[in-house]
């Protein structure tokens, strides 16, 4: 009997409680055979793996600090390094064209030249997706590539509740048009410029519900600074545990994207899997996203965030009429990684053997 197929994940289980994409996507993986584990320095160096499935590579980039950025960028391409001469296929799922903050450019620059050669195979989310990450990545239109798209989340969390329920538990008016902007608060999310534009709004109809953990101190001060004095602006600048996350969706009537970049977006897709509908910008492959869900359920601007167009996508939001739930289609967990699965079939075909062939692009 085969062994089975050895998978480090980046990331597979450990990231459930801040997204649990990649968590869905591994238990399904595991259910078919695969032998998935979070992909960790020690498992990197001391085990070996048939195959790396990286989602978020450039997270060595997060941290602040460049001494800390630069370690674990060092160790990061080390153990790289080191999988590439053990022959284990390396595999990327390309969520973004970039860290999403930029805090490092000239080490970013390095990272992403040191990495992308080393990729034998890499997944879009999107066909609007691959394309972008072509464009941005010219040599990776030389590697094998494929379309999964993202899953949805209406397995991750508890049924929702009443919205009626779910306003008074979080203290929001039962008639107000209620936007809600959902998740880790980083400055590429831009929430500062959207509290600023919904002030501009008139009357007491309306309402901003911000939810989620400031990424650091000084995000947490723009964004208090930027709602002070506005009773309609409702700041819970903390996690939100999971069986609270249906509860917050509830109560709104829209969520809203104001990001300065963005290729592709979990939290549009929550935001759809809990059947709400969304405010976002013309940018990346979100309009891939619009075409797949429709109209109804996904608005588009360009040319930055207006309060004027706060306003038309919450009379948007409360007036066009749409099902329950949008139509998540060819989002099933368990499709998905019948797909995935097959990518690494690809991937790992005569995987004792000393040297791997690559894909022909397209796979």
């Amino acid at each position: 009997m085969a062994a089975p197929l050895r998978v480090l994940a980046w990331p597979a289980f450990r990231k459930r409680a801040a997204n649990p994409h990649a968590a869905l996507l591994c238990e399904q993986l595991r259910a078919q055979g695969v032998a998935v584990a979070d992909w960790t320095p020690a498992r990197a160096a001391l085990g070996r793996a048939d195959l790396w499935h990286l989602h978020h590579p450039d997270t060595v980039l997060y941290p602040r600090s460049l001494l800390r950025s630069l370690a674990g960028t060092l160790i990061f391409a080390a153990l790289l390094a080191l999988a590439r001469r053990r022959g284990t296929r390396i595999l990327w799922t390309v969520h973004d064209l970039g860290s999403h903050d930029r805090l490092h450019p000239r080490l970013e620059a390095w990272f992403w030249r040191f990495f992308v050669p080393r990729v034998d195979a890499w997944i879009g989310l999107s066909e609007r997706s691959r394309e972008l990450v072509g464009e941005r990545f010219p040599e990776l239109r030389r590697r094998a590539s494929f379309v999964v798209a993202h899953g949805h989340y209406r397995d991750a969390y508890p049924q929702r509740c009443a919205r009626g329920a779910a306003r008074r538990a979080l203290g929001l008016p039962g008639a107000a048009r209620v936007m809600l902007h959902f998740g880790l608060l980083r400055p590429y999310k831009n929430v500062p410029l959207l509290i600023e534009q919904f002030r501009r709004l008139a009357g007491d109809d309306h309402r901003l519900l911000i939810a989620g953990r400031p990424y650091d101190a000084a995000i947490r001060r723009a964004v208090e600074r930027a709602a002070a004095g506005d009773p309609r602006i409702a700041l819970r600048l903390a996690w939100v545990p999971p069986d609270e996350v249906a509860q917050v969706f509830a109560a709104c009537d829209l969520v809203v994207l104001p990001y300065r970049r963005i290729l592709n977006s979990g939290a549009a897709l929550l935001a759809l899997s809990c059947g709400r509908p969304v405010l976002a910008p013309d940018l990346g492959a979100m309009r891939d996203l619009q075409d797949g869900v429709g109209e109804a359920w996904v608005r588009l601007y360009r040319d930055g965030l207006s309060a004027v167009e706060l306003a038309a996508a919450a009379r948007w939001a409360s007036d066009t009429p749409r099902p329950s739930a949008p139509d998540l289609g060819g989002r099933d967990w368990r499709e998905l990684a019948r797909e995935t699965l097959a990518i690494y079939a690809k991937l790992t075909a005569g995987r004792c053997a000393a040297a791997l062939p690559r894909l022909a692009a397209d796979g």
